[in-house]
């Protein structure tokens, strides 16, 4: 008889089995690439250990309740999902105390969702953040933060640029009603490929 998914528990070994249409492949590969963002994330639980390897907040935390820390000089250096040089680091604001809780893997500048890889088939989804506008802060040459929303024709204001045209995939390293994949805040945050809804992954997604 088929076993169904289980829920998916940072703290035992990783088995994101059950999901239909996946391959052994794929379940591998999603499988690994949440063991390597386990093993290496962690170190930036602290921020200022962030900070002093070059993460900066996008300013985004007192707005959301989630904190998006970005390394820019990892986006562009070539190394795709890579663990140790992971682009962007999301802390939540648990009771006024940030919780490192998701790894975002960035593609490359103008790449797009037909350049992404195929990390688990229909077990990950890349997405994108095209609403989003950014300025350079002139004070910290590695920090540029949001400035607020496109405009009725998707265009940033001179001097700013859009947040995240190129695709994106959140691990989490903690677990989310919608699976160590989840979109930020489970489902509706940020734009997934043409056609497609965004993901939640009920079958492998925590229940508390």
């Amino acid at each position: 008889m088929p076993v169904g998914p289980k829920p998916y528990d940072p703290s035992k070994p990783i088995d994101l089995g059950g999901e239909p249409g996946v391959t052994p492949a794929e379940q591998h590969r999603a499988e690994q690439l949440v063991r390597d963002t386990l093993r290496d994330l962690p170190k930036y639980a602290n921020q200022s250990v962030a900070y002093a390897a070059g993460y900066r907040s996008i300013g985004d935390g007192p707005f959301t309740g989630y904190d998006h820390w970005v390394n820019w000089a990892y986006v562009n250096d070539g190394r795709i999902l890579d663990s140790q040089h992971v682009e962007s680091l999301v802390y939540r604001n648990d009771g006024g105390h940030w919780t490192l809780v998701s790894a975002m893997y960035m593609l490359p500048f103008g790449t797009r969702f037909t350049d992404a890889p195929d990390v688990g088939g229909a077990l990950t989804q890349w997405h994108v953040h095209n609403n989003l506008c950014l300025a350079d802060n002139p004070s910290d040459p590695l920090q540029k933060v949001v400035t607020g929303l496109v405009d009725p024709d998707s265009d940033c204001p001179p001097g700013t640029t859009k947040a995240g045209s190129s695709p994106m995939l959140h691990v989490w390293i903690v677990a989310n009603r919608c699976g160590p994949f989840a979109p930020l805040e489970g489902v509706e945050a940020g734009q997934p490929p043409p056609g497609q809804t965004p993901l939640c992954d009920t079958g492998h997604g925590s229940t508390s």
